[in-house]
């Protein structure tokens, strides 16, 4: 019996997470139908609330906090359901903008533990039924789902959203959704529904083509200002003038996508509630400033795309020197990555988070050349290293994966 929540990480710990291992694509391991059967078992709580769906290569997890946060201002009682989480897991369900606290995840996962001892399911379509429950019990009116990975047999494609939104589209997870741009956009095309309103972000055109076959999607118009400060101005058809506090002139292509999708699926929103959806929200690890002089960021970049708007975003930001702080998982293009990122970097601190899948610091040290570089066996001795080296007028950008960003943001003490 799951009575505190020790046990309940315990029990966790026993189910297969794909998260955390290098594996290969195989059609036993992602299909839809014990999700399916796991829900029907709950009671099929995804049915007792509206929500809107998310995929995506780049930005999904931003659009996701910004839609839930134009909710919210709008007035509803929100959900949002992201993956993977940054410190703690659970951040992946929010309440309102709020993680899920200890007490009421044990409460979930007890209802749940007689079918996950029964059917097995693995770590992410656990966590996926758990927040279904969970919204379900608290009464949420809208929850925002992001996809875990692909889309089509994503465990999360078991809703019948309002309205779904495609993020831009690029090279990840290649072995188990293609190798061509066509092949990815197909497989993230899978949320799709007929008569559901489609959003998408700016797409490759290869991409694109795939996506106008699929569902017609709205491609919503909107064009970067000027910046003051770390405040990204754009303009959105439609909208008007926006802000957003946030480093990346990509932000505000995933504004314009919130801001389509969350009018689509049928809410009001007037520049007032934009303006106070935006005005606080907080983008966790992406390209987050979390520490001045000097200026700390951390951001969850893990692959090339990534990599070029975090290049981009660091244009901005005033500094003498940057260290750069950076660690990856061995099965990701860490030499793309780092082909964009080393030219900025004026030392780099090659590490690894606490998972089998990191890449080890040597391995990715080699990609240094000549450039000055060290090697630091864990993000907490790396940090420790950066601030010794960095000055207060300097920058140390933190970045390379989820579970790197995790860490950095566990040892800074940015929770939650």
């Amino acid at each position: 019996m799951l009575r505190r929540y020790a046990d309940v990480v315990r029990f966790l710990n026993e189910f297969t997470d794909y998260e955390r291992m290098a594996s290969s694509y195989s059609a036993g391991d992602y299909t839809l139908d014990r999700m399916r059967r796991l829900l029907s078992a709950l009671g099929n709580p995804e049915r007792a609330f509206v929500s809107l769906h998310i995929a995506g290569t780049k930005g999904k997890g931003s659009t996701a906090h910004l839609a839930e946060a134009l909710l919210r201002a709008a007035g509803h009682r929100t959900g949002l359901y992201t993956s993977p989480h940054l410190v703690d897991m659970r951040e992946r369900l929010r309440i309102d903008g709020v993680p899920i606290g200890e007490g009421a995840f044990t409460r979930t996962m007890a209802e749940m533990e007689p079918e996950l001892r029964r059917l097995r399911p693995t770590y992410f379509e656990t966590m996926t039924a758990a927040a279904f429950l969970h919204f379900a019990n608290t009464g949420v009116d809208t929850a925002v789902i992001e996809v875990g990975l692909g889309g089509r047999l994503d465990a999360t494609n078991v809703i019948l959203p309002v309205a779904c939104a495609i993020t831009t589209i690029d090279y990840d997870h290649m072995d188990k959704l293609g190798h061509t741009l066509e092949a990815i956009a197909g497989e993230k095309a899978g949320i799709l529904k007929p008569g559901v309103p489609a959003i998408s972000s700016p797409q490759p055109p290869a991409a694109r083509r795939v996506l106008e076959a699929r569902g017609k999607p709205c491609f919503p118009r909107f064009r970067v200002g000027s910046r003051r400060g770390f405040v990204l101005k754009f303009t959105v058809k439609g909208f008007g003038a926006c802000e957003l506090p946030a480093l990346g002139e990509h932000q505000a292509a995933n504004a314009a996508t919130a801001l389509a999708l969350v009018e689509r699926s049928g809410v009001r929103l007037t520049p007032r509630i934009v303006r106070r959806a935006f005005q606080k929200v907080r983008l966790p690890g992406r390209v987050e400033v979390v520490g001045r002089r000097p200026w700390v960021i951390v951001d969850a970049a893990h692959n090339p795309v990534s990599a070029r708007a975090l290049a981009s975003a660091l244009k901005s930001v005033p500094r003498r020197r940057t260290v750069l702080v950076f660690g990856a998982s061995a099965d990701k293009d860490y030499g793309s990555m780092l082909r964009t990122l080393l030219p900025g970097a004026d030392l780099a601190i090659f590490t690894r988070a606490a998972n089998t899948r990191a890449a080890a610091p040597s391995d990715l040290r080699k990609q240094a050349g000549n450039r000055p570089s060290v090697v630091a066996g864990s993000v907490a001795r790396a940090l420790a290293m950066a601030r010794k080296a960095a000055g207060p007028r300097d920058a140390i950008v933190v970045t390379g994966s989820f579970y790197v960003a995790g860490e950095a943001l566990g040892v800074l003490g940015r929770h939650g």
